[in-house]
């Protein structure tokens, strides 16, 4: 076998931006671009590809690559490996595409943004080995117009842990039986992030409310002003008042759950490690509960998405860019992925298997993204966060009150759609 080329190189997202010097992207076709760079049938193509990773994938990624060189003897591939987050990724491939990677993660939240922008080339090429394995709302969330363009490899949301020595498996499941629960002195009942507004929203989609529609692909609408929105934001005032909340404002809720003063937090994966070693087997982890708003019990309901492996739209070499995308989101490095870092599987073999359903953190990811309404992915989406966080601060804050909470709402949907009409 032929021997391939690896350069991986350890730059920081800062050390990247540093790059970048705002060039426009190609908005090409996949097919165009293949042709361009396609060897000829039978012969061995020299490819480069440049590939951005969180930092802790590095490894796994280098592993990932050789065995990928193993089972495609028509590339002769060289790598460049960096390491840029899943956050940053986007907005480096925004400013400079040329000088971007080939291969990149980003949340399926900013893939319509990035596909309608015309950064992201389709991916087809293999896409069929794993297809019938992702959940509609993974492939929901990366698909536009109906043309798929990222791979999903691991759901991001956040469901709620808690402390079995102050909590039981039954009273978990409802807010207000956990709220109305007396922990004793210095301890705390329930925390979650209201100034977050990826965190605040669990109150109002619970109770019915919508962002951009059913759908979440009308930029026009948001609901969240309405009876219903009124009556979530309503419990939003009631629940930060009362002395057994702590909002985990700077990580302080997060504090109290380790240091075993606190019932119950609302967190995702990425936490599961320090609360295992600050609990051990007192640590418990669920979907997030039920709560009665407005005399009606209602099951809370956040934000999915998921983490995604997506290809730039003018690289010079789209079919193996794709081909690896694809072989990067198979079960194998999945379950890699899941062994080394937590990150939670979206295939279903994978979900569904013994090892990671007798995981409970795992199992309570899992059936909260059941509940959950994914992301919207519209362009719009970027003027839900500020307003949101806004109107958390300012409930939790107390300038937003029971007397002037409609007022606010109203500001807060005119905020998140009406710059449409300016």
């Amino acid at each position: 076998m032929k021997m391939k080329r690896l350069v991986a190189t350890m730059l920081s997202a800062a050390m990247v931006a540093g790059t970048v010097t705002g060039c426009g992207a190609n908005s090409g076709s996949s097919e165009g671009s293949a042709t361009a760079s396609t060897a000829q049938e039978g012969e061995t193509q020299d490819v480069t590809l440049k590939i951005w990773v969180p930092e802790e994938e590095v490894e796994i990624t280098d592993a990932m690559v050789k065995k990928f060189d193993e089972i495609h003897e028509q590339f002769n591939i060289t790598y460049e490996i960096a390491v840029v987050g899943i956050d940053e990724a986007p907005q480096a491939l925004d400013t400079d595409a040329d000088t971007a990677a080939d291969i990149f993660y980003t949340p399926s939240g900013g893939v319509a943004d990035l596909a309608g922008k015309g950064l992201l080339l389709p991916i087809t090429k293999d896409y069929e080995e794993i297809k019938d394995e992702l959940p509609e709302s993974a492939l929901n969330a990366v698909t536009v117009d109906d043309i798929t363009y990222a791979v999903p490899f691991s759901p991001n949301t956040f469901f709620m842990y808690y402390n079995k020595d102050l909590l039981t498996e039954e009273e978990v499941k409802d807010l207000d039986t956990i709220m109305a629960k007396d922990l004793g002195d210095g301890k705390y009942n329930f925390s979650t992030h209201i100034t977050d507004s990826w965190y605040s929203e669990m109150f109002f989609l619970g109770n019915g409310c919508t962002l951009f529609g059913d759908d979440g692909k009308d930029a026009t609408d948001c609901t969240f002003n309405n009876e219903a929105g009124l009556a979530a934001g309503q419990y939003v005032i009631d629940l930060v008042k009362n002395p057994k909340y702590i909002e985990d404002l700077d990580g302080a809720g997060g504090s109290e759950f380790k240091a075993g003063n606190l019932g119950a937090i609302t967190s995702g994966a990425w936490s599961a490690p320090e609360f295992r070693e600050a609990l051990g087997d007192k640590l418990g982890a669920v979907a997030l509960p039920t709560a009665t708003i407005a005399g009606n019990k209602v099951q809370l309901s956040n934000f999915v998405d998921f983490k995604t492996i997506t290809v730039k739209s003018n690289t010079q070499y789209p079919l193996a860019a794709q081909q690896l995308a694809v072989f990067m989101g198979n079960a194998e490095n999945c379950l890699t992925r899941y062994e080394n870092q937590g990150d939670i599987p979206v295939l279903e073999s994978l979900a569904s298997s013994d090892a990671i359903s007798a995981d409970f953190v795992a199992k309570a990811l899992n059936e909260q993204a059941s509940y959950a309404t994914n992301q919207p992915s519209i362009p719009k989406m970027g003027d839900y966060w500020d307003p949101m966080k806004a109107l958390g601060e300012g409930i939790y804050y107390g300038d937003i009150t029971s007397a002037n909470l409609q007022a606010q709402l109203d500001s807060l949907v005119d905020s998140i759609t009406g710059t449409l009409t300016e």
